[in-house]
């Protein structure tokens, strides 16, 4: 989920990019912009979805960590 968001983040970040890109004799496109704010969000989406997922992973007790290394 994380990479799709991510993916969707930087193609609305390279669209808004070329938005800008075209629009430089006008001064500012309202479409720019819009790609501008969903690409930021995408990417704080991505973000807060890969901490979750990180503080949901299990962690190992330390004693079982100490087993195993003796084990071998």
């Amino acid at each position: 989920m994380r990479i799709f968001l991510g993916v969707l983040s930087a193609l609305s970040l390279l669209l808004a990019a070329r938005r800008f890109y075209a629009s430089e004799d006008i001064g500012y496109d309202i479409g720019a912009l819009f790609l501008l704010l969903i690409g930021i969000q995408l990417f704080i989406a991505a973000v807060l979805v890969h901490e979750h997922q990180q503080a949901r992973k299990p962690k190992s007790p330390p004693a079982a960590d100490s087993l195993e290394n003796n084990e071998e």
